[in-house]
């Protein structure tokens, strides 16, 4: 299976797993038109023209960027796709010049096997001030900051 960007053809397929996991409140719900925005910004794998894994980087700064919106079909995890997609984005993020590159995950010992280390959430004000104080979860937020040095 090959990664690839995300096309316009495909953003209803991505919006159908991203509401998947948004619905279990495992992902932050993004509509059509958000994904639209953003469609630059996706990588994802298809099976049968299906979208089943995606990821996207978002760059905070010249040294700092985000895995973000990492979620692979339930039926196909453990195959590596989320590896190969956090791969691709630190590769990325690399050619861009970024130096760090973090994720909010409530999967932590999937990075730390990429080689990614726990941090306190607060130690990332950009993210914080950026994103995470306008989502409704963020009095009660569970997600577990993790970080890697390239």
């Amino acid at each position: 299976m090959l990664i690839e960007k995300l096309t316009d053809k495909n953003i209803e397929s991505l919006y159908k797993l991203i509401k998947v996991f948004s619905d279990e409140y495992l992902l932050l719900p993004k509509s059509l038109d958000e994904i639209k925005d953003l469609a630059d910004s996706f990588i994802v794998v298809k099976a049968d023209q299906e979208i089943i894994a995606c990821a996207m980087l978002d760059q905070f700064t010249d040294t700092l960027a985000e895995v973000r919106t990492l979620a692979v079909a339930k039926e196909h995890q453990r195959k590596g796709l989320g590896k190969l997609l956090v791969k691709d984005c630190e590769a990325r993020a690399k050619s861009l010049g970024v130096k760090r590159v973090f994720a909010l995950t409530y999967e932590e010992n999937f990075f730390h096997q990429l080689g990614y280390k726990t941090v306190d959430r607060n130690s990332l004000p950009e993210k914080v001030l950026k994103t995470c104080i306008h989502c409704s979860q963020y009095s009660n937020c569970q997600e577990i900051a993790v970080i890697k040095d390239l």
